[in-house]
């Protein structure tokens, strides 16, 4: 794993991915949205079976190629029908509230602003936090409307995420995160890097992200490698 310098040092801001990072549930909810994505893709846009899935790993994700591909027509109605569409899932069967969670996140530095960095949009975002009962530790979501539709993948999405939480220090952001390319990207931007979850999604073995400067199954062991963000005796919001 990679390491820094400034791994004591408390970081001016803290940005948290959302789905399979401060929840997880076995994928359940990606794969929904990740079926729910195909069908759009076939049934409204008339894409031959697994073309979507080939966006995404050309692309980051399906819509940034959709926007991206010339061959593809898509417009502003089609993009509000399609993010409409990828979201319409029963979150509520699979999330649920996380006192464990809450009360993590009541024991860290007030100090510390902390902001949902999410590839998805905010309204998907605002219901997960809902169902988690944690959205009021949150400055803000910054969704991929806010970073102009780039994706994680992207140098551009960190920068604009930067902006928006008012910090010019790229060594003073700490971001967590599930998705390995996510973190190699923040890590090329001077981010320090959390990755949460150790096995692959697809086959299960386990994850080696030297562009992590740790590691951990669940975002609830954060405190075991990052103890100095937390104090005791801290005041529940």
């Amino acid at each position: 794993m990679a390491t820094t310098n400034g791994d004591r040092a408390k970081p001016a801001v803290v940005f948290f991915d959302c789905d399979d990072c401060l929840y997880k549930n076995d994928w359940r909810v990606a794969n929904m949205i990740t079926e729910k994505i195909e069908s759009f893709c076939s049934d409204r846009m008339s894409m031959k079976p697994g073309h979507a899935y080939e966006l995404y790993k050309k692309w980051g994700t399906c819509l940034r190629g959709m926007q991206q591909e010339p061959s593809i027509y898509f417009d502003d109605d089609m993009l509000e029908e399609y993010l409409h569409h990828a979201h319409d899932i029963p979150l509520h069967e699979h999330i649920g509230p996380d006192p464990e969670l809450v009360a993590m996140l009541e024991r860290m530095d007030p100090t510390i602003p902390k902001y949902v960095f999410t590839a998805s949009v905010k309204h998907h975002a605002e219901r997960c936090l809902e169902l988690l009962g944690v959205g009021h530790f949150f400055e803000d979501i910054i969704d991929v409307r806010a970073v102009d539709w780039v994706t994680k993948h992207d140098e551009e999405a960190y920068v604009a995420a930067m902006k928006i939480a008012k910090c010019d220090d790229p060594s003073a952001c700490l971001f967590l995160d599930d998705s390995v390319s996510n973190v190699k990207t923040a890590k090329k931007v001077g981010w320090r890097t959390v990755l949460v979850g150790k096995h692959h999604r697809d086959c299960g073995s386990e994850i080696v992200c030297e562009e992590a400067d740790h590691a951990i199954h669940r975002i609830h062991e954060l405190p075991d490698v990052l103890g100095h963000l937390f104090v005791e005796d801290a005041v529940p919001k």
